[in-house]
C-alpha cells in the first residue's frame, strides 16, 4: 500500500499554472481550481488585469469587478479552501502569461480554452522549454444545460451556482465590443466576434 501511495505522489506536479478573470466566482471556477490543487503541490493563478480586459473585451464588460476586488474575493476563497502557503496570484497582462516561463510543469485549463493551452506549449517549444502537461477540465453545466460562465451571471441569467434567475425585463445582448448591452444584432446584422476566455 505504501509503495502505491509513493508512486501516486510521484505523479503530482510541483507547480501548476492557470489563468482567468474570475469575475463572479462560480462553480466552474471552483472545479478548475480544485483540479489544480489536487494535481500539484503549489499553484500560480494568473488574474487578468484591467488593461488585459480593455485589449480583450468581454460581454457585459461594464459589470466586471475591478482587479483588486476580484483578487480579494479569490484570495478569500483560496485561503479558506487550500491555505495561503500553497498558491500565488499574479497579474495576467497577456494571454500566455507565466505559463511560457521556466518553473511550472502543469497547465490546468477548461475544455473551452484547450486551443490556448496548445498555443502555450507551442511558445514554450519555441523558447527551448519543455512542454507542460495539460489537464483540461470539463465544463460545468447550469440547470438549463448550458455552461456556467461569468458572462451569463453578469447578464442576470444564472447565479454562481448555475441556477436560473428571474428576468424582470426583456433580455438584451452585449455590444460587439462587450462594453455595453445592446439590443438585437450588430450593424451589419452579424453576431460579434468570438470571445476570449469564455468561461472567465
Amino acid at each position: 500500500m505504501r509503495a502505491k501511495r509513493t508512486a501516486r505522489r510521484s505523479h503530482r506536479a510541483r507547480l501548476a499554472v492557470l489563468g482567468g478573470t474570475f469575475d463572479r466566482l462560480h462553480v466552474g471556477h471552483q472545479r478548475l481550481l480544485r483540479e489544480a490543487f489536487r494535481r500539484a503541490d503549489r499553484v500560480v493563478i494568473g488574474l487578468t488585469t484591467e488593461a488585459f480586459l480593455r485589449d480583450h473585451p468581454k460581454p457585459w464588460a461594464s459589470r466586471i469587478a475591478p482587479y483588486l476586488s476580484r483578487r480579494a474575493r479569490l484570495r478569500e476563497y483560496l485561503d479558506r479552501e487550500y491555505g495561503r502557503e500553497r498558491y500565488r496570484i499574479r497579474p495576467l497582462s497577456d494571454p500566455l502569461g507565466g505559463a511560457v516561463r521556466p518553473g511550472p510543469d502543469l497547465l490546468v485549463a477548461s475544455e473551452e480554452t484547450g486551443a490556448g493551452a496548445a498555443a502555450v506549449n507551442q511558445e514554450r517549444l519555441r523558447r527551448g522549454l519543455a512542454p507542460l502537461v495539460v489537464r483540461l477540465v470539463p465544463t460545468v453545466l447550469a440547470s438549463d444545460g448550458r455552461p456556467v460562465a461569468s458572462r451569463r451571471i453578469r447578464a442576470g441569467r444564472i447565479d454562481p451556482a448555475g441556477r436560473p434567475r428571474r428576468r424582470t425585463s426583456a433580455p438584451t445582448l452585449p455590444a460587439a465590443n462587450g462594453s455595453e448591452p445592446a439590443r438585437g444584432r450588430s450593424r451589419n446584422g452579424r453576431p460579434g466576434r468570438k470571445r476570449l476566455l469564455r468561461n472567465a
